[in-house]
């Protein structure tokens, strides 16, 4: 099968490495969806697990102080961010980090039992390939759990670029029936996604430019525009995000997406 490229994965992976050392400080909308996302793994994850972009840690972590967890692995293309990982998981509660890619996973087939990932599989770019690969790693029965960003996830920002060019300056997302239809097409039952919108404020919108920098969060869409862009353009821009303005400061919408999904049972007898 090929696979079209819609982001520019090199540039991911470079942008990834460079936020690493920083990343912790820019992550409060992470966790917060990350926890979000726990509350529904804890109550099914068990044997050997996965966590698929593990970027600093925060999901490894929690899924190693669970009882039921046997075998964890941290993944991440991003070599910088399974340093970092390291870093913040006990050796103990590790067993290995896997540096790959999530659309061409260097696992066996039926060889795990849960795969979990908090915000990493918006950066695919054909998700229907990595999805159909996670099916193919777990085991008969095993969950698949995960966290993306939905097509809303800063409509202000593009709203206000829309008032200045046509460029692509924001990455877009895959929204939540299109997923469904992925993970059904792949073989998954027991399927929920789930949607909510996450409201942030900052002081100004280039507080938000520098948030998003921080989380590695770049544009890396292949349609974007070469080059730098110009500075007149992008004053034009903030005047634009600056009318959007509310009494908490200036809006930035995340569209968090939930889903979970399960692997059927396989009677051998049959």
């Amino acid at each position: 099968m090929n696979k079209p490229t819609v982001f520019n994965k090199q540039a991911v992976q470079q942008s990834f490495d460079i936020a690493a050392g920083s990343y912790n400080q820019f992550t409060s909308l992470q966790r917060t969806i990350g926890d979000r996302l726990f509350c529904e793994i804890e109550k099914t994850v068990s044997g050997s697990v996965v966590d698929i972009g593990s970027g600093t840690g925060y999901l490894t972590k929690k899924l190693s102080e669970l009882r039921a967890v046997d075998d964890l692995y941290a993944l991440d293309m991003a070599a910088g961010m399974l340093q970092q990982t390291q870093a913040n998981v006990l050796k103990t509660q590790l067993n290995g980090l896997i540096c790959a890619d999530a659309e061409n996973l260097p696992l066996a087939s039926g060889s795990v039992n849960a795969v979990c990932s908090n915000l990493a599989y918006q950066w695919c770019s054909n998700l229907q390939y990595a999805i159909n690969d996670v099916y193919g790693a777990l085991q008969p029965q095993g969950y698949f759990s995960f966290s993306t960003f939905g097509p809303q996830t800063l409509q202000e920002l593009k709203t206000a670029w829309g008032q200045v060019d046509d460029a692509v300056h924001v990455n877009s997302f895959e929204q939540a029936d299109k997923i469904q239809q992925y993970l059904e097409n792949a073989g998954f039952e027991n399927i929920s996604v789930t949607s909510e919108n996450i409201v942030m404020h900052y002081d100004t919108p280039k507080q938000l430019m520098l948030d998003l920098k921080g989380m590695g969060a770049h544009n890396v869409n292949k349609g974007r525009r070469k080059g730098l862009t110009g500075i007149h353009a992008f004053k034009s821009m903030l005047l634009a995000y600056e009318r959007l303005r509310v009494t908490e400061g200036i809006p930035a919408t995340y569209e968090a997406v939930y889903v979970y999904a399960q692997k059927p049972f396989v009677n051998l007898s049959k």
